[in-house]
């Protein structure tokens, strides 16, 4: 880690102020509209994060061609954690951190803690805020949906505060990083790895018919995948698609005509 970091121009980087990490944490409520069945919530996650970006790195399209390159790929969390790990994000740029370290974290924590913020907000302050809310409203009081949308207001804009927490948390992990960046990276790396291999089966689903059985037995085939190999084959289709795209450079609408004309076909054979 360079103790005086600068762009690919050699200019030293700029520091973002309490303002600007204000502003990302307001901006960050809009950010689901920029959203995609292919990569999730990286695009509205990416497009956040670029003013604050483009005054760090100033204009130095190099840099900020990286940045967008490793920030598109898929993300898909919570989205007070999504504007926390922006936060931490843009503190490690700031920082000058190796790309390949903030791309790990990225990466190993975006599936933890969606989990962490779904329980917090949607499971448990919400919905309790809800049930105030309707038992008010039932006995004719006015303040039931005023306490309804008033704690939901406070719970969008709490986005600020984790920003900053956000923030100050990449910050402090920069500065003791120290000479264990290169260890850190290849963790960090193989944790995200691992995180993205977990959430294969939630997000591709594929099966053997039941129909389908060995022998004139009732075992299914389907049924001796999933004693043997459970979820190897979502797990085959991935890798097939990722070979497709990284050693044969086939284009992504082609790959998704073909993964849904296969499903089609898949659909018809299954209704002969």
């Amino acid at each position: 880690m360079a103790s005086n970091p600068t762009n690919k121009k050699g200019e030293p980087l700029q520091k973002l102020s309490k303002s600007d990490i204000t502003r990302l944490g307001i901006n960050s409520l809009t950010e689901q509209i920029a959203f995609s069945f292919e990569r999730m919530q990286a695009p509205g996650w990416t497009m956040n994060m670029i003013p604050g970006f483009k005054k760090i790195y100033g204009d130095s399209k190099e840099d900020l061609k990286e940045f967008m390159t490793y920030n598109m790929e898929f993300m898909n969390t919570e989205p007070h954690m999504a504007t926390l790990l922006q936060g931490m994000v843009l503190a490690m740029e700031e920082k000058g951190t190796d790309r390949k370290l903030i791309q790990g974290v990225r990466n190993g924590l975006f599936g933890p803690m969606a989990g962490i913020g779904d329980s917090i907000f949607w499971f448990t302050v919400l919905p309790i805020t809800a049930g105030i809310a309707c038992s008010l409203a039932k006995s004719g009081s006015i303040l039931g949906p005023l306490v309804f949308i008033g704690i939901y207001l406070v719970v969008g804009f709490s986005r600020i505060w984790f920003a900053r927490l956000g923030y100050s948390l990449g910050s402090k992990a920069v500065e003791k990083v120290g000479t264990a960046t290169r260890y850190l990276t290849g963790a960090a790396g193989i944790l995200g790895t691992t995180v993205i291999g977990a959430l294969i089966p939630s997000y591709v689903s594929i099966a053997f018919q039941k129909k389908l059985v060995f022998g004139v037995g009732s075992t299914t085939v389907q049924s001796v995948f999933d004693q043997l190999l459970p979820n190897v084959l979502p797990l085959a289709v991935v890798f097939l698609i990722y070979w497709l795209f990284k050693k044969k450079h086939v284009n992504t609408i082609a790959v998704i005509g073909c993964v849904i004309l296969f499903g089609l076909l898949m659909l018809l054979f299954n209704w002969m």
